[in-house]
């Protein structure tokens, strides 16, 4: 009887939880990196630091100009490694969690396999 429920919550309810579990830590993933938002102000100045022009002289709207402009290089490429790694991260998340979607239902049968697999004579040596 204790088996019976085990199994059915493992491939019902438990595989219900499982798959939502994993469905959360991706969403949670995407949201930790929120590439939209860090696309949408790719070239916006590194941290909102920009320089404003303290005199009307031609040399200070110049430096402030390049002030801003190597602000806003320093943001882009910033913001492009994050998104970046980001999509890697979020890949590999992805792949994992197909792998493990796809191991859970085989789990339980696992060590029957084994126990069936070294009564039949079968080894596998680790070289």
């Amino acid at each position: 009887m204790l088996s019976a429920g085990l199994i059915s919550w493992w491939y019902k309810d438990g595989f219900k939880l499982f798959a939502e579990k994993i469905w959360t830590k991706l969403g949670d993933t995407v949201d930790f990196f929120s590439i939209g938002s860090l696309l949408g102000t790719l070239f916006a100045p590194y941290r909102q630091i920009s320089a404003n022009a303290s005199g009307t002289s031609i040399d200070a709207k110049f430096m402030a100009f390049l002030d801003r402009l190597v602000s806003r290089l320093v943001g882009g490429v910033a913001r492009i490694g994050i998104i970046i790694f980001g999509i890697i991260v979020i890949f590999l998340q992805l792949i994992v969690s197909l792998v493990s979607l796809i191991f859970w239902p085989l789990l339980p049968v696992i060590p029957i396999i084994c126990i069936f697999l070294s009564f039949s004579g079968v080894t596998i040596w680790l070289k």
